[in-house]
């Protein structure tokens, strides 16, 4: 607990202020597609980011990519919201999300949004899951692997069968 409370040095603090511009798009996306709610995306988002900040001395380059390291968390954040919340699926509200995420958005974008949020919420966990990071973090199927303790090919035959899925079910809703 000690090394919680340690000052941040000027370099630390850098560290983490390009940490976070580099992956703060990538991880709100990502734990979007999870959780189908801006709000709680953004709330968890927060904790994600406190949870780097206390354990980023932790990280260790040797083990795995930052990218890896950071996922990880972001997906334990989520799994842990989900069994407190006991919250697997939610539709997402219009009016709960926030207006600076939809300004330049005409109404028709906002409803396939929205239309295509709520068909991946209708996904099981784990291809939600391989979803959110591939297409919400931008992660390659190798770093997606290691996140889920999976097999590249795993994750590629995983992914397609989704995708398969995810189509079927906007046919079903047209």
């Amino acid at each position: 607990m000690h090394n919680v409370s340690r000052m941040i040095t000027g370099e630390q603090s850098d560290f983490l202020s390009s940490l976070y511009n580099e992956y703060y798009a990538k991880i709100y996306k990502y734990t979007l597609y999870r959780v189908g709610d801006h709000s709680t995306a953004e709330d968890l988002v927060s904790e994600v980011f406190e949870k780097v900040l206390r354990k980023y001395y932790t990280y260790n380059p040797n083990k795995a990519k930052l990218s890896t390291w950071i996922f990880t968390i972001v997906n334990n954040t989520i799994i842990n919201h989900h069994k407190k919340n006991q919250y697997y699926s939610q539709a997402v509200n219009l009016e709960m999300m926030d207006s600076k995420y939809r300004l330049d958005d005409t109404l028709i974008e906002q409803e396939l949004k929205e239309h295509l949020l709520n068909s991946i919420m209708a996904l099981d966990d784990r291809q939600r899951n391989v979803i959110a990071l591939k297409f919400g973090a931008n992660l390659t199927n190798r770093e997606i692997a290691q996140i889920m303790d999976l097999t590249e090919s795993n994750v590629g035959t995983i992914l397609y069968r989704s995708l398969k899925r995810l189509k079927d079910i906007l046919k079903q809703e047209v």
